[in-house]
């Protein structure tokens, strides 16, 4: 019998390596020190360049301009990348103790993992396009990221309320709490989203060559005074809802951390090697010699 033609014929060995255990469940506590400590230090640097006031700026204003600008984009990117590992591996484990195949659970779980990396990637985008630069990409950006966050914490909170489902804890204790932050999360976009254009457009037209609400920077006067500024008030009522939003999201993700412990992870490696067919038809002869 003569051999087959010369084709190329792959054959693969695996070797599986030791998973990272529950080294997972510190991903949220990573992804809070990215973002907390980011914010922090961008804070601080904006405060000490007079780039901003002291009292409750917009989180994105304490990265707008050199050099904390720098330092906020590179913090946001790390965040970026850490909270879609956290959406990804929350995915997987829905997926893996959705036993049932219960179709509404796959549902759910499929479009918050959408929302999660549409959130994820709006981080970025607030990142890489400072306000005074490209305002229109960057309000998109940070649209993305809160709206995204907030309808990602109501899809993943009733997740928790599902009785067909056994996701390997209880979540159904964390269900109630994760559905108030998820409200908490929506009441507050709405108040800053309202506030935030009603201090606009209070402050503009007493100031319209001015590009931001970043009040009091170009008369240096202390932040006090600029209680006196049209519009500053509810300005600060924006800012600080925007802080509570942020807050907010960062304590809902924390309380993966338990789901996170229990995944396990393995990393295979793979080798391919390319053989002939005529060598792969000798073998095959001597296998069935054997036999």
């Amino acid at each position: 019998m003569a051999p087959p033609p010369h084709l190329p014929v792959q054959c693969s060995k695996t070797k599986t390596l030791q998973g990272f255990g529950s080294l997972l469940g510190y991903l949220p506590f990573l992804l809070t020190l990215l973002i907390g400590g980011g914010i922090v230090i961008c804070y601080c640097m904006a405060v000490a360049y007079g780039h901003v006031e002291a009292a409750f700026p917009y989180i994105s204003d304490t990265g707008t301009f050199p050099p904390e600008s720098c330092v906020f984009t590179l913090f946001l990117n790390c965040a970026a990348v850490v909270a879609l590992a956290i959406f990804t591996l929350k995915y997987l484990h829905v997926v893996q103790y959705n036993r049932q195949c219960s179709p509404a659970v796959t549902r759910i779980n499929t479009a918050a993992l959408i929302t999660g990396y549409i959130a994820a990637f709006g981080i970025m985008v607030v990142g890489a396009f400072q306000e005074t630069n490209v305002l229109a990409v960057h309000v998109a950006g940070a649209m993305m990221a809160f709206i995204g966050g907030t309808v990602y914490m109501f899809l993943i909170a009733s997740l928790g309320f599902r009785q067909d489902v056994n996701f390997g804890v209880d979540e159904r204790q964390y269900a109630k709490a994760r559905l108030a932050m998820a409200i908490l999360s929506a009441i507050s976009f709405i108040i800053s989203m309202t506030t935030s254009c009603v201090a606009w457009y209070q402050w503009v037209p007493h100031d319209p060559e001015s590009r931001s609400l970043l009040w009091n920077k170009r008369d240096k006067v202390p932040w006090k005074r600029s209680l006196n500024l049209y519009g500053y008030n509810v300005h600060l009522v924006a800012t600080a809802f925007e802080w509570v939003m942020a807050l907010d999201l960062l304590a809902f993700l924390m309380t993966f951390s338990q789901e996170l412990h229990i995944i396990q992870l393995q990393v295979v490696l793979s080798r391919i090697s390319v053989i002939s067919g005529e060598e792969s038809y000798k073998r095959s002869l001597l296998r069935q010699m054997i036999l």
